[in-house]
């Protein structure tokens, strides 16, 4: 028996394909249009947006993705982390300001004017009340191993796992990270409490799987050993993956909160000051 799935074993996902070809000409249309509006928008923007879609492409299509449902627990954990943890901050960096405020079609405008519950739903789903325990209880919940096993042995429910985690990260990066600034924004402490309380969430499951002493998923157990790896080494390298992951995304992301926060102390006292001083002019 092989012990290493070859680099042919590629998934093929037309589904994601159209959406990411999808995903990539709206995109291109709202740079386009922000452009067309007066606003720079260069590399620091669309550069964080394609490599969102390289790696969601990457993540759900090499073969990682067949070592992840037939080989080792360990690729499994992996993706979770990037479609929970990675490719939702790559994307909303890339969709911040001013690319989403004047990159948005008078079309998509009016029907969202039609539409006001879709605000409405959007406001809810990124409150941190809202946010931050749908994606501690989907990253706990999906990694439960009853439920990991049979998601893993049944494709819709797999998908369904994904999509889910890949939403509940859109929802909670997109309030931590604010891409289009408003009166309901975090202050940078308040996100760092959140994201504090939510890292928490991804250590529980990569520390208990890095110390436990016994194999927690059955059918990772019964599946061929990729790479010669026990299925205990291979549980174990996927708790510690995803702590070494989490590790990097908490120190990146405090960096982040910490220059936007004084970004935003700036921008407002330069406000004050011209307010200050536009009646003397």
């Amino acid at each position: 028996m092989r012990h290493v799935p070859g680099w042919g074993s590629w998934s093929f996902e037309p589904v994601l394909w159209i959406l990411l070809l999808a995903a990539t000409v709206w995109y291109v249309s709202m740079l386009r249009r922000a452009r067309a509006n007066g606003h720079p928008v260069g590399p620091k923007h669309w550069g964080f947006f394609y490599l969102g879609e390289l790696l969601a492409f990457l993540t759900l299509t090499s073969p990682i993705n067949t070592i992840a449902i037939h080989w080792l627990l360990w690729a499994h954990m992996f993706q979770h982390t990037l479609l929970a943890d990675i490719i939702p901050p790559l994307v909303i960096l890339g969709l911040r300001d001013p690319v989403i405020s004047a990159g948005l079609s008078p079309a998509a405008r009016r029907w969202l004017e039609r539409h006001p519950a879709v605000g409405r739903f959007l406001s809810f789903m990124t409150l941190p009340a809202v946010c931050v325990p749908l994606w501690s209880a989907t990253v706990i919940g999906w990694a439960l191993p009853p439920i990991f096993d049979f998601a893993t042995a049944h494709h819709p429910l797999l998908e369904l796992e994904r999509t889910m985690l890949f939403g509940a990260g859109m929802a909670m990066w997109w309030m931590l990270i604010a891409p289009v600034p408003t009166k309901r924004s975090q202050t940078g402490v308040s996100r760092l409490i959140y994201l504090t309380i939510s890292r928490g969430a991804g250590a529980l499951v990569g520390l208990t799987l890095t110390f436990v002493s016994t194999t927690l998923y059955p059918l990772y157990v019964s599946f061929p050993r990729g790479f010669g790896i026990a299925a205990l080494t291979d549980q174990q390298l996927a708790g510690a993956t995803m702590c070494v992951i989490e590790s990097f995304v908490f120190g990146l992301a405090v960096a982040i909160v910490f220059v936007d926060a004084l970004n935003r102390e700036e921008r407002a006292a330069q406000t004050r000051d011209e307010e200050f001083f536009a009646p003397s002019r």
